[in-house]
């Protein structure tokens, strides 16, 4: 019995020194707010995904698992919220990646919550605990180009994907 318990609170001490186990936190809510790039307005219905995966430990450092995700639109004042989780005790659930895409805009590719200050610096600004993601509006060319270069698409949604793209 007891070294059962010398067991736990070794594996317990090794989940913390390797940061796959987060003693307690809370799991959102994920609030933001999405603008044009150049005008500072709003923009309203862009798609935001958030993911979460679980982090187990191996001898490599660990490897992600799939957990769970949610999708919402921005508003006409360009905010979303995303419901994160609650509380987590003892809990490899890592915090929500974000990835939010709008039509004729360049679109945030999937990005860890916490590393947005570090990924954006001063491009995204930050109103309390809400980030203010800015997305530049791409040209014609810049939208076609974007598809392009795909090779397994059909024919039939090559042409629909070229009807969307060429809409204003």
């Amino acid at each position: 019995m007891k070294y059962k318990l010398i067991n736990v609170v070794i594996l317990v001490a090794l989940s913390f020194q390797t940061g796959c186990l987060y003693a307690a936190r809370y799991d959102g809510p994920y609030l933001g707010k999405v603008i044009d790039e150049q005008t500072r307005e709003p923009i309203e219905g862009a798609a935001v995904l958030g993911t979460w995966s679980v982090l187990h430990a191996d001898l490599a450092g660990g490897h992600h698992t799939y957990y769970d995700a949610r999708e919402t639109v921005t508003d006409k004042n360009g905010e979303f919220s995303i419901p994160g989780h609650g509380l987590r005790i003892m809990s490899s659930l890592e915090p929500m990646s974000v990835m939010i895409f709008k039509v004729g805009y360049q679109q945030i590719r999937s990005l860890a919550w916490d590393s947005i200050k570090i990924a954006y610096g001063e491009q995204i600004q930050w109103v309390g605990n809400k980030p203010i993601f800015p997305l530049r509006k791409l040209t014609l060319e810049e939208r076609k180009k974007q598809y392009s270069d795909k090779e397994n698409i059909s024919d039939k949604k090559q042409r629909l994907l070229i009807k969307e793209l060429n809409k204003e």
